[in-house]
């Protein structure tokens, strides 16, 4: 059986047509609040910290002939449920609206191959296995001026290998700014790259990805300053899946902060 597989990355740069959005505002598990620090410019008016609820896209496609859907597509991100006259919550919102947006033109592009994929196995004898294409978020760090989220998109086009390809994003609380690798450093961004990638050389030597020790080349080839997100105490450097040959999943190494504090820029 023919096969077409949409990388997930691709799916997540397509312009958007038109999409039903549900909100939902119930919170993501085990988050803690942040504390309430003052609002731009107006040092007296407090800014309370953010509500984190979730906007959703959902939906069925179907062939005809088959009782169940081929491909029902469910993805799940980010919003600010108190974002209302605060410019940086809005804007966080935003972005992932639009972003939710692409996802489902995506998923109205994939569902076409899924049907057509359907007819065909049909037509030759096949068995046909239900498309599936999903994506997710955690919190992965909150602070009164930072939030950092791991978005996870899964998919699967009916073959035997599906993909899970991690994407991060982190923002300025105060702004609204989607923040770069650049961003977290008080030195120039190559000098940053060179400490953060020795840093997870060294990490990979001691076997830090599940006790194995991947080729320190590739490594370096497939090592990307933007692949970053933040925890409590670590910058996270992540390897999607497939750009590390014979590495399982998307490797990830932790670089703690103390290794970094000399270069590294503050914030609340």
């Amino acid at each position: 059986m023919f096969r077409r597989i949409l990388c997930p990355l691709a799916l997540c740069l397509l312009l958007s047509g038109c999409s039903t959005v549900a909100d939902h505002a119930s919170p993501p598990p085990s988050q803690s609040p942040a504390p309430e620090v003052s609002a731009p410019g107006n040092s007296g008016t407090p800014r309370p910290a953010p509500q984190w609820g979730e906007q959703t896209y959902m939906t069925a496609f179907a062939a005809e002939g088959r009782e169940e859907p081929v491909f029902s597509p469910e993805y799940r991100l980010p919003k600010i449920e108190n974002a209302a006259g605060i410019p940086a919550y809005e804007a966080i919102n935003a972005f992932y609206a639009s972003t939710l947006d692409d996802l489902a033109a995506s998923a109205a592009e994939l569902s076409g191959w899924a049907v057509d994929d359907y007819k065909t196995a049909q037509i030759v004898g096949y068995p046909f296995y239900n498309y599936v294409d999903t994506e997710s978020y955690e919190l992965t760090m909150e602070t009164a001026g930072r939030v950092s989220i791991l978005r996870s998109h899964y998919s699967n086009s009916g073959g035997p290998y599906p993909t899970l390809y991690p994407m991060a994003d982190t923002f300025d609380l105060t702004t609204g700014a989607r923040l770069t690798f650049a961003d977290l450093f008080t030195v120039p961004e190559p000098e940053a790259q060179t400490r953060v990638l020795n840093a997870v050389l060294a990490l990979n030597e001691a076997g830090a990805y599940s006790g194995a020790v991947l080729d320190a080349e590739a490594l370096r080839n497939a090592y990307s300053p933007q692949h970053f997100y933040l925890t409590e105490d670590s910058l996270v450097c992540y390897f999607p899946g497939g750009d590390l040959p014979n590495a399982v999943g998307s490797p990830t190494f932790a670089v703690p902060y103390t290794d970094l504090e000399d270069i590294l820029a503050s914030w609340e």
